[in-house]
């Protein structure tokens, strides 16, 4: 029975996101291209951060090393490369459909620094979730 509530948990955690973006974005119903964007920008800059920390949360075995119990950096070197390749990705696509700026800079930094776009929205999420576990093992010792 609780397995099926924290389904329901994780499932709203990353759709109320996507959905207030497509609310409060008065553009992204001014075509289909700009609601397919809102959803994907959405789902890529505020649900992959918040999916790590759910994963966190719900499975830390996955971000210890085995042998030796200490954080391993593996997950984060595979988000760091998972979220670099959707950015190369996503303005390769935008290049062969021929919308960039003439002068090419942002080709350049989705493919220089398309891994620190990621983080803008990380650091935020991850310090949210930080102090949300410490007030909650704050609240569990009182």
């Amino acid at each position: 029975m609780m397995q099926n509530y924290r389904f329901l948990w994780i499932t709203l955690l990353l759709t109320v996101p996507v959905v207030l973006v497509l609310v409060f974005d008065p553009a992204s119903t001014l075509s289909c291209r700009n609601f397919v964007e809102n959803i994907l920008g959405s789902i890529f800059f505020l649900d992959f951060p918040i999916g790590m920390c759910l994963l966190h949360y719900y499975f830390p075995h996955l971000f210890r090393h085995r042998k030796n119990g200490h954080y391993s950096i593996v997950p984060w070197g595979i988000f760091f490369l998972v979220c670099w390749g959707i950015v190369a990705l996503g303005m390769f696509i935008e290049t062969k459909f021929g919308r960039y700026p003439e002068n090419g800079f942002s080709v350049a930094c989705a493919y220089l620094f398309g891994w620190a776009y990621i983080w803008l929205t990380m650091i935020p999420a991850g310090l949210i979730y930080l102090l949300i576990r410490l007030i909650g093992k704050y609240w569990r010792k009182r």
